[in-house]
């Protein structure tokens, strides 16, 4: 695939599965121009805000500001132009920045499971192990680990293109996954590792095994967003950087 078209489709990959949270009941998305927005509800602004650029941004910033939400505006460097220097003038805050980072499915390794086992998540039990993993790895508690749990419950069963994918070792939920494929990709979100159990390998093994699930829907391409301590395992798994991602807090 043409570098361009990698970037495309890395971005059209990440902003779908933003946007895809505001099909929970009460949520609304729409375009504007070149841009989405998004609203979930969910007191989280990762489930709220904006995708993209191309649009004016004195009337986005007044449409997400009615919401009384925390809410942010997600940019891709490929498709960015000049918009972050607006987003400066008018008090946004760079929060997180991603490498996006993409490799041949044909070129990475087999899992060596050792043990571990993979399940899709189907049932209300697997479900809440899911979410344990994921807000024990992220931090999450009270009533942010509450909302984000019923922000991820509601894809899990009725969007078609995720697979949430749950990691066990002797039994014991120790890390997750998710697979995303509508734009043909396999999409790698979600990768966590409860943090008793970090610096095992198991992000590898969410990672491949996650990969692996994309390749029997026929992706032939993986495609991922790292964050600090994720990067180093990707890279020597073969991904390589084709752009990045940044996080503007809208204050």
């Amino acid at each position: 695939m043409p570098m361009p078209d990698l970037v495309r489709t890395m971005e059209a990959d990440n902003f779908t599965f933003w946007e895809e949270f505001a099909r929970l009941p009460g949520g609304a998305s729409g375009k504007v121009d070149g841009a989405t927005w998004y609203r979930s509800g969910v007191l989280h602004p990762s489930y709220n805000g904006v995708l993209g650029a191309g649009c004016d941004v004195d009337q986005m910033l007044a449409r997400v500001r009615s919401w009384r939400l925390p809410v942010r505006w997600l940019i891709g460097t490929g498709s960015a132009g000049s918009i972050e220097h607006a987003f400066r003038e008018r008090g946004l805050v760079l929060g997180d920045e991603y490498p996006a980072m993409v490799a041949p499915i044909a070129d990475l390794p087999e899992p060596d499971m050792d043990g571990v086992t993979v399940e899709a998540v189907e049932t209300d039990v697997q479900h809440r192990e899911w979410d344990d993993v994921f807000a024990d790895a992220f931090g999450f508690a009270g009533d942010v680990a509450e909302q984000v749990s019923v922000v991820h419950a509601w894809p899990s069963r009725h969007e078609r293109d995720r697979i949430y994918m749950l990691l066990r070792r002797k039994g014991e939920a120790v890390a997750t996954a998710i697979l995303h494929t509508p734009c043909g990709v396999a999409g790698i979100y979600g990768i966590t590792v409860r943090r008793s159990c970090r610096r095992q390998g198991l992000a590898t093994l969410a990672t491949l095994a996650t990969v692996r699930a994309g390749a029997e829907r026929g992706a032939t391409m993986a495609m991922l967003q790292a964050t600090t301590e994720g990067y180093p395992v990707y890279e020597r798994l073969g991904f390589r950087i084709i752009c990045a991602f940044r996080s503007w807090q809208i204050p």
